[in-house]
């Protein structure tokens, strides 16, 4: 089955954004179609906008400032239409009648930002996620009068690594109590309303420890690994062969026709072209975690 890559969609990046001010508890203040104007935290405020000695200004002058706003459009449409908007507020504001002629035409109004794939903030909120997104600690947010048992999440992004590159995530669960390994752990619990919950809490009532646990999923995946169908590494070693085969080709073509002096060029030439053409056709795993997450079951779960 094919599925639709995420984020592609405004719908979707809008959905997202929403979702992530408010786990970082941003409010918004504004929001119209396809539109939110959101007013940050400090600390994601210096996670989202990149001007360090700002906050380095700000803090050791001990300046009270206001929270910055980022105004977000996600279709185009509603970026012209909400400038339009900003535009017309701003001229008509007290502040900006106050300026003096020079100042007004030295005056900006605020603007809009579209959120693409790729654009400044986007990316900027993206790091933001994988950098909060590390590790976890939540439990259900029904669990208070259930006893939880603790099992230790790990997202590993596997990645076969060669001229056609390809990528996955695998969702490997561990529990704390037992040693069971499950695969697909995150499908399992990603509907569950979950809460924060300390580390300690959930820690109370394992009997491993957490580097027996991330221990049993490393072995667990690479037991899982030596079983896959290995078709893809043995056609990019085919590859590797053929385009080695045709560099050694194209020099020994070359050396009738060349002194001993530019066999010598020659020779260093055909050596770095083979590195980079094993450089980029030699099949490899690369298997790396991604986020850890301590999470908290109840027992009929």
């Amino acid at each position: 089955m094919n599925h639709a890559l995420p984020l592609r969609t405004p719908e979707e990046r809008q959905a997202f954004c929403e979702a992530y001010f408010a786990a970082v508890g941003a409010k918004c203040v504004y929001q119209a179609e396809a539109y939110r104007e959101f007013e940050l935290p400090r600390d994601v405020d210096k996670e989202l906008t990149d001007r360090p000695y700002y906050w380095l200004w700000v803090e050791q002058t001990g300046q009270v400032v206001p929270p910055t706003v980022l105004r977000l459009a996600f279709t185009e449409d509603a970026a012209e239409r909400e400038n339009v908007r900003l535009r017309t507020e701003a001229l008509a504001s007290p502040s900006y009648q106050q300026l003096s002629d020079l100042e007004k035409q030295f005056f900006r109004p605020p603007v809009s930002e579209l959120m693409t794939l790729g654009s400044f903030r986007f990316e900027k909120l993206m790091a933001s996620v994988a950098s909060r997104g590390r590790f976890a600690s939540v439990r259900p947010a029904d669990a208070n009068a259930h006893r939880t048992v603790p099992w230790l999440m790990v997202n590993v992004r596997i990645t076969r690594r060669c001229d056609l590159n390809e990528q996955s995530l695998w969702s490997v669960g561990c529990c704390l109590v037992n040693r069971q390994v499950v695969d697909g752990f995150y499908d399992a619990v990603h509907r569950l309303a979950m809460v924060p919950c300390p580390p300690r809490q959930l820690l109370s009532e394992a009997r491993i420890g957490l580097q027996e646990a991330f221990t049993a999923v490393t072995q667990h995946v690479e037991r899982r690994l030596r079983t896959e169908p290995h078709a893809w590494a043995r056609e990019a070693q085919r590859r590797l062969d053929d385009e080695l085969r045709q560099v050694c080709t194209y020099y020994q073509s070359l050396l009738p026709e060349v002194t001993e002096e530019e066999r010598t060029i020659l020779q260093v030439e055909r050596t770095k072209k083979e590195r980079d053409v094993r450089e980029r056709y030699t099949p490899r795993l690369e298997v790396e975690p991604v986020q850890l997450a301590l999470v908290g079951l109840l027992e009929r779960i």
